[in-house]
């Protein structure tokens, strides 16, 4: 993957952008004059303001592409956090920056240059025909789809590609060490064998007694561990493809369409009932086994000819299959290629019910078995097929349409952000209300209830959404379902008195303080292992790695493991775990794999990568000291709504 971004870091910084980065850069660097309070300010970029409205609206922004690019796999609550508002920030100063530098340097892009580069667009180009002619009316769709004008989509790639040049392809022309490379690929293709001895909090949490001087001073030095969570009253919409299902109808001519091309669907298989006794043979049957077994088997059938009638009640007495002795023997219904085959053939070859063939060997012993049933192969009509047909229907066309509107959905819900009343109307939706929500999820299916899915409360309660209370962007919580909601009313979250938290405070205490034992008794036993006075009780040897996910042992002592100098084997260390223990590890070998040509090719692209982006930044730093950048927001400075 890395290789191919290496390869493609010019197209990709351009659809990439389209996608995601904050469309700022679409309005120059004009732009940024609308705004000139200093008091509102959140940098200023060569004496040119960024306004904090303009913060906001990137941040707004940022989140809403990220949730139209990822769908469900976007966390737009991990956007929500003043460490991600300073690098949206970092990233309006810097395209600032760059638009400075391209307007100093006096940069263009000329009219083939940017035709050229819109053609090498992956999206774009897949629209010519296999002649190479370019599908106009379907390339100002795509740009429609996006909500720009053609003439927008072409300022924002001349944008881009005036920026690319005032980077001055610093990326493309970072080579990384092959040597450090292939360093790279193998520390992460090789294993090492560890041995582990675990120290557990909880091997020492009975040897702890907190007192209630100890427990209220916890509580005291731990006021955010009693908090009651905040509550909100909300309301939120949900558009999946099952609501459309019920203002879906189906024509009769549909009905015959579907039953036409589906035929085979409709065709019953012939089916036969049968009853089997069996006498089993262990795994390894001796000769002598296999002859004892048959004899009884060959018995039994002899006596059934005889007395077919008799056959549930000898099934009951001597058959040695557990799971249909108690029912004579009763296999049920199945089709030749649902049973094991020997008894499936043995039954198929009979002619009428009340017939029995056998003995016969199967990987479990022989079977005598009788014909008790037989089902003809038949094919259903289109009058009996009808119900099954109109479910098909009505879920193809529902998943259709629903993927046609969501779109209109997620848009609608991010324009109109202070209500539903618009989406509820245009998608015939219900806009629900709720009380007393918390950011914990509510017993339910989270598929089909927002207020159950994690992700639509981690969204519901980010700081963007609590701050604003706006309609959140929509969140997929299942497959073809989509939901939005918003804040209506938030009670703060309180703290529990001591009287009420006093138990879960001496609980956590008590945690805390058996795993300090643990950690003191791990490192007491580091200190006995170095000096060869005794060892720990090591668990079975092992094969770690870096690539291995997940790992058999916790992510700081893999970590551990594999900073240990391979050419000083065995070495000994501890990892404390915080509020679980210690875990004393042996490093014993280092087992080294030989990466192939993708693995070096991969790992050379995240080297060119990371040598790029210092790059580009030492770049950015050098422009930032030659115009000038001053940053008036802090991380927790309240914005404006």
């Amino acid at each position: 993957m890395f290789e191919f971004v290496r390869k493609h870091n010019k197209l990709l910084q351009v659809v990439l952008f389209l996608l995601i980065v904050p469309s700022f850069v679409l309005f120059g660097i004009q732009g940024y004059n609308h705004f000139t309070g200093d008091g509102n300010l959140a940098a200023k970029v060569d004496g040119i303001p960024i306004s904090r409205e303009q913060l906001d609206s990137a941040e707004r922004d940022q989140v809403a592409r990220m949730q139209q690019a990822l769908g469900g796999n976007a966390d737009a609550a991990a956007l929500d956090t003043p460490q991600m508002r300073m690098r949206t920030l970092d990233a309006m100063v810097r395209e600032a920056l760059l638009q400075v530098a391209v307007n100093k340097q006096h940069l263009q892009v000329d009219d083939s240059a940017l035709q050229q580069a819109i053609l090498q667009i992956p999206q774009i180009a897949a629209l010519r025909d296999k002649d190479g002619r370019f599908d106009v009316a379907a390339f100002r769709k795509l740009i429609q789809e996006q909500g720009m004008t053609t003439g927008q989509f072409e300022s924002s790639v001349r944008a881009q590609l005036l920026l690319q040049q005032a980077q001055g392809g610093l990326a493309d022309n970072a080579l990384g060490s092959r040597a450090v490379a292939a360093q790279l690929a193998d520390w992460r293709t090789q294993t090492r064998s560890v041995r582990v001895a675990q120290f557990q909090a909880a091997d020492f949490a009975k040897d702890v007694q907190p007192d209630a001087a100890q427990v209220q001073a916890y509580y005291k030095a731990h006021p955010e561990q009693f908090q009651v969570p905040e509550k909100a009253q909300v309301q939120y919409v949900v558009f999946s493809a099952a609501q459309l299902e019920a203002g879906v109808q189906v024509a009769p001519q549909q009905e015959q369409a579907y039953y036409d091309a589906h035929k085979a669907e409709f065709n019953s298989p012939e089916q036969r009932r049968a009853s089997h006794i069996l006498i089993t043979l262990p795994p390894k049957a001796t000769p002598a086994q296999v002859a004892q077994a048959q004899a009884r088997a060959e018995a039994i059938a002899a006596q059934l000819r005889k007395d077919p009638a008799g056959f549930a009640e000898l099934a009951r007495k001597d058959s040695q299959d557990p799971g249909t002795a108690p029912a004579g023997g009763d296999l049920g219904w199945f089709t030749p290629d649902a049973m094991v085959k020997p008894v499936a053939d043995a039954v198929f070859a009979l002619h009428k019910v009340g017939e029995v063939a056998g003995p016969v060997r199967s990987q479990f012993g022989f079977h005598v078995v009788e014909l008790t049933g037989i089902r003809p192969a038949e094919t259903k009509t289109l009058a009996q097929a009808r119900a099954d047909i109109d479910t098909a229907l009505r879920k193809q066309q529902a998943t259709k349409l629903f993927h046609d509107e969501s779109d209109k959905f997620s848009s609608m819900v991010y324009e109109d952000s202070r209500n539903y009343d618009k989406v509820a109307a245009r998608l015939h939706l219900q806009v629900r209300t709720a009380a007393d929500v918390t950011s914990q999820p509510r017993a339910g299916d989270p598929s089909a209830d927002p207020l159950a899915s994690p992700a639509f409360l981690k969204a519901l309660f980010g700081k963007l959404s609590v701050r604003d209370r706006r309609n959140i962007p929509a969140v997929r919580i299942a497959p073809n379902v989509l939901a939005s909601g918003r804040i209506v009313q938030l009670q703060p979250a309180t703290t529990l008195s001591f009287e009420q938290a006093q138990d879960r405070a001496r609980q956590m205490l008590t945690q805390e303080l058996a795993a300090k034992r643990a950690v003191q008794a791990g490192e007491q036993a580091l200190a006995q292992a170095r000096a060869g006075k005794a060892q720990p009780q090591w668990g079975a040897s092992q094969q770690v790695s870096l690539a291995q996910e997940p790992s058999s042992v916790p992510q700081p002592v893999l970590q551990a493991v594999f900073r240990a100098n391979p050419a000083k084997l065995p070495q000994l260390m501890g990892v404390a775990l915080p509020g679980q223990g210690y875990e004393l590890v042996s490093v014993d070998a280092v087992t080294h794999a030989k990466p192939g040509a993708e693995e070096l090719a991969a790992q050379q692209g995240t080297l060119n990568q990371i040598l790029g982006q210092a790059y580009e930044q030492a770049y950015v730093d050098s422009l930032k000291k030659e115009y000038g950048v001053k940053i008036f927001y802090k991380p927790g400075d309240n914005t404006s709504g």
